[in-house]
């Protein structure tokens, strides 16, 4: 079946992994990884496997030649946090396609498993509803992955029009009079140099990769929870970068408690796993006692639920400044795929809370 296709990727894509090709070029890497493919959400039948395919095979370097991608077959059941598919090869031919191949597999595994399109009145009205929760942060919309790529400029314009700043692809950002997609580092491009300089290292490297080779009229913002060393590591690229560091950004995920967070004791989004009230406020506290007030706290993971937005408004009721930035995806419901790095060179590297994975069922089909 042949597929309509956008006529570049690059519009469509997530601004912070065109800053890893660009970076990694600068720095002479090209590490051998794989990527592997999962949904939460299920069980069900895996759609989009095929349209995914093709984007890949068109839009990496050398047409895919480079490539070995292995997936479930089309329309195939899955159970939740199975492989639906791994890729494999040199990052940079692929680095820059997770955007639309992800939102390709959502928007067809969401329908064809009985789940509705995007309401764009909703997502406006979700939207306003943060807005109105938190009217003195920045807003960013980050869910470009989270739908196929055709719809991008209509969900970015709904997420404005509800009060968000900024999204995170030029053709979102574009269909808002805006300048360019936002972003900065995502986990690919840290676990790229933590493979080749260290895990120990592998966070302030990339953020001083990123000082080195990217516009200076980009704020600085390091992602600092890849290896759950949350505080040591915003710390450490805290010092590296002294001054150019704008902020540092919490992805936490679920499965890990964030160094400086506090074990559940029953209160929802303030204590347990993933980005918590807590582990901010630790964060925020290890910041300021090292100097470094002017250092930043963008969050992202799980804020399009609104009583975690509450949380951590109360949390700044009770303990002042915490973050100063949000950037929010889940904006409608969805069987949302996600993409991980879970080997580097041969060996098994990912970031925490993160592993291969086998699979049995998959196939290749590149």
């Amino acid at each position: 079946m042949s597929y309509r296709l956008p006529e570049s990727h690059i519009p469509y894509t997530d601004a912070y992994f065109l800053h890893s090709r660009k970076i990694l070029h600068k720095e002479g890497l090209n590490p051998h990884v794989t990527m592997q493919v999962f949904l939460r959400k299920g069980p069900g039948k895996i759609y989009g496997i095929e349209e995914a395919v093709e984007l890949i095979r068109t839009f990496s370097a050398n047409n895919a030649k480079n490539l070995k991608v292995h997936a479930l077959p089309e329309g195939a059941d899955y159970a939740p946090l199975e492989t639906l598919m791994t890729i494999e090869g040199p990052i940079c031919d692929f680095v820059e396609l997770e955007t639309l191949y992800l939102g390709a597999i959502t928007a067809a595994t969401s329908v064809k498993n009985g789940g509705p399109e995007p309401d764009l009145a909703s997502i406006t009205a979700r939207a306003r509803e943060i807005r109105d929760e938190l009217p003195d942060k920045t807003l960013l919309y980050f869910g470009s992955r989270h739908w196929h790529w055709s719809w991008d400029e209509r969900i970015s314009k709904a997420a404005i029009a509800g009060g968000f700043d900024a999204c995170a692809t030029d053709a979102g950002a574009h269909a808002n009079n805006l300048t360019g997609g936002v972003g900065t580092i995502p986990h690919a491009l840290v676990l790229s140099l933590g493979h080749h300089y260290g895990r120990d290292t592998g966070t302030v490297r990339a953020a001083e990769a990123f000082d080195r080779h990217i516009s200076s009229s980009i704020p600085r913002i390091a992602l600092v929870d890849t290896f759950n060393h949350e505080c040591d590591d915003a710390i450490a690229t805290a010092r590296a970068l002294g001054k150019n560091l704008w902020g540092v950004r919490l992805d936490t995920p679920g499965e890990n408690l964030g160094q400086c967070g506090a074990p559940d004791d029953g209160r929802r989004y303030w204590t347990g796993n993933g980005v918590t009230v807590e582990l901010v406020h630790g964060l925020r506290q290890r910041l300021d006692a090292e100097g470094f007030e002017h250092v930043n706290i963008v969050l992202s993971s799980g804020f399009g639920n609104l009583d975690k937005i509450r949380a951590f408004k109360e949390g700044e009721a009770k303990y002042g400044r915490l973050f100063e930035s949000i950037g929010i995806g889940s904006l409608f419901p969805a069987h949302f795929a996600t993409a991980d790095i879970v080997r580097v060179d041969g060996e098994d590297f990912a970031k925490a809370g993160r592993f291969l994975r086998p699979n049995s069922r998959l196939v290749r089909v590149i």
